[in-house]
């Protein structure tokens, strides 16, 4: 009886706790975040922006791309700021290869990248560009590399494919978690790395041109699962799904797929959040250099400072409801987070203004006070001549 009822309590148990972690997925368990190892080229127009500003995703750059910095630069960052350990490596829920030089990383990286996902769950995506998969113009090829066994396609070397892009998979949960329209401007003509799909992996998106090449891949291997993209989401070969509203939103999702977080199932609404997360951020850095801008007249920002922290209250809750994936509780909060905001600026233009009338105040001062004391030495010296010496009459000497 005794163990039957221990059986039962451990069942309950069960159907409590399963739903949390199905409803999350793993996440770094300090922050409750997905912690993305973002290696390649960051700087400049690419997701890593996206990344850094969606409360969901926690990314850690490496520059590791000869085409986009030097050498010397690719080979000290990965010194630098590569994971020194394969546990630290490990902890990072996702691993970005993005347009990255296999030449520069150390064969002891490339192996811990493909055990990362093998063995503790890690997922990796490889995007495309001149030193990604097969490599172009003389740069390496991953697909003789540790790495090269995690990707769900095999690299061909030296080779590139367009041709437009036709989905192959809409019922597929990253594919289904976008807002995809057949006939987008970046499916007219993608540009990217040959690649040869592996058997058993599943090819989302093709490109076709008379020939096909897979665009979009995935696969399970080991304990993770990893994705590739044959096209750049940098200038270089994505100038144009740069363009797409819901370029941030690809990058962002695929975070949750690879890491086996739970998908938004209404794309648009969490697109909508996404961008509010970014205004607040962006309007509140505009609102401190308004504040100090009006703090160096000696203006008193203080009943500013007590708006920001009462919307950033409504910001910290949205946020943790936004990780939790809570998205219509997250909603309202951000939304009231920005109207809080909103008054903020309001206030601290008003308190601007105050303080520019008093600089006009002063400059108006300041310019009548000089004009007139001007005026004054002027007429003293050229009307009324005090400071000449009057002098006698004076006769001409023949």
């Amino acid at each position: 009886g005794c163990f039957t009822l221990i059986l039962m309590v451990s069942f309950l148990l069960g159907l409590i706790v399963l739903p949390c972690v199905n409803a999350t997925g793993p996440r770094d368990p300090e922050t409750g975040r997905v912690k993305v190892l973002f290696i390649g080229e960051r700087s400049g127009v690419t997701p890593y922006t996206m990344l850094e500003s969606d409360p969901l995703i926690d990314p850690c750059p490496v520059m590791a791309s000869s085409t986009h910095y030097s050498l010397d630069i690719a080979k000290r960052s990965i010194r630098l700021y590569m994971p020194r350990s394969y546990e630290i490596l490990s902890s990072y829920q996702v691993i970005i290869l993005s347009d990255s030089n296999a030449a520069i990383f150390s064969g002891k990286h490339l192996a811990w990248i493909r055990d990362a996902v093998r063995d503790d769950g890690s997922g990796l995506t490889m995007v495309g560009g001149f030193e990604a998969f097969g490599g172009m113009a003389g740069n390496a090829n991953w697909g003789t590399t540790a790495v090269g066994d995690v990707l769900p396609v095999e690299c061909v070397q030296g080779m590139y494919f367009w041709g437009k892009v036709v989905i192959l998979e809409p019922e597929h949960p990253f594919v289904a978690s976008l807002p995809l329209e057949p006939g987008l401007s970046w499916m007219r003509l993608y540009d990217g790395n040959m690649l040869e799909l592996r058997e058993g992996a599943v090819e989302l998106a093709r490109q076709v041109n008379g020939d096909h090449n897979p665009f979009w891949s995935t696969w399970e291997y080991g304990s993770g699962r990893s994705f590739a993209i044959s096209g750049g989401w940098h200038p270089a070969g994505g100038v144009v799904f740069m363009r797409w509203e819901y370029y941030g939103d690809f990058a962002n999702n695929l975070m949750l797929y690879l890491s086996g977080n739970e998908l938004p199932e209404d794309p648009l609404t969490v697109h909508r959040e996404r961008k509010m997360f970014h205004e607040y951020k962006s309007s509140k850095a505009y609102l401190f250099a308004v504040m100090d801008f009006c703090e160096k007249f000696g203006a008193n920002m203080d009943p500013v400072v007590e708006i920001i922290n009462e919307g950033d209250l409504s910001f910290s809750d949205a946020t943790r409801s936004y990780i939790d994936q809570d998205y219509e509780t997250s909603l309202g909060l951000l939304e009231d987070a920005l109207k809080v905001l909103v008054e903020g600026s309001e206030r601290a233009f008003q308190l601007k203004n105050q303080a520019m009338i008093w600089i006009y105040v002063i400059e108006w001062a300041t310019v009548t006070a000089t004009i007139s004391i001007c005026g004054a030495v002027v007429w003293t010296l050229m009307v009324r001549r005090r400071l000449y010496r009057e002098i006698g009459s004076t006769r001409f000497m023949g």
